[in-house]
């Protein structure tokens, strides 16, 4: 398959719905990991709550799950980081492209917060290309969760089987291995080598090769 490479277990299937990663996948990747870590564990040691992950999601997740009452805290961390990155942020060549030449159901699926993702999706004119978008608070749980994915998937009146996922992280692919869904990947967040996906792209236009309905 010209462009794309998949796995040899690769099935006979043709997609009928995508679902996205935002940041590092249909923008570039400009969030300040390590300054919205350093905040957000600052803030939980001056409660006297310390994490060893400098992860943040997995900081983010562990909040959620055993501290509830303060994930306002951390939201309203990241929240800021959001809006810096948004300053930053800059659309993947092909992006618009692609996506007009997609005739199947779409979503987004990002641990950036909804409010900015919608912001920014008007901004690069991609918002009417998604019929669901999913962020930060729409779901108690991060990616590496599947929250979000299977939310998406029940939004979008799809089958598991049907749905593909296009995304750049090792978080992704976790996401959609517990999800029990297909990946194709794109260099950003990690590199090819430490990416088990069904599919790596070597640009984004390079999801028009893949077996997607309508194509």
């Amino acid at each position: 398959m010209p462009g794309a490479e998949s796995t040899p277990c690769e099935e006979r299937m043709t997609f009928k719905a995508l679902i996205f990663d935002f940041e590092g996948t249909l923008v570039n990747f400009a969030w300040d990991l390590s300054k919205a870590v350093k905040e957000a564990k600052s803030v939980l040691e001056e409660r006297g709550i310390e994490i060893e992950s400098s992860n943040y999601a997995e900081i983010y997740n562990f909040v959620a799950s055993y501290h509830p009452s303060l994930i306002s805290l951390i939201d309203n961390i990241y929240d800021k980081y959001d809006l810096e990155a948004f300053k930053r942020w800059k659309l993947r060549e092909g992006v618009k492209e692609v996506l007009e030449k997609l005739r199947v159901k779409k979503a987004v699926v990002s641990n950036v917060s909804k409010d900015v993702l919608k912001k920014a999706l008007e901004k690069f004119q991609i918002a009417g290309s998604f019929e669901v978008v999913i962020g930060r608070k729409d779901v108690q749980l991060l990616k590496p969760s599947p929250m979000g994915i299977l939310k998406a998937i029940e939004s979008l009146k799809v089958s598991k089987k049907d749905v593909l996922f296009v995304g750049d992280s090792r978080s992704d692919v976790e996401a959609c291995k517990r999800a029990g869904i297909k990946i194709a990947v794109l260099e950003g967040e990690n590199k090819f080598s430490e990416l088990d996906a069904d599919y790596k792209l070597n640009s984004f236009s390079d999801i028009l090769s893949l077996p997607i309905q309508g194509l």
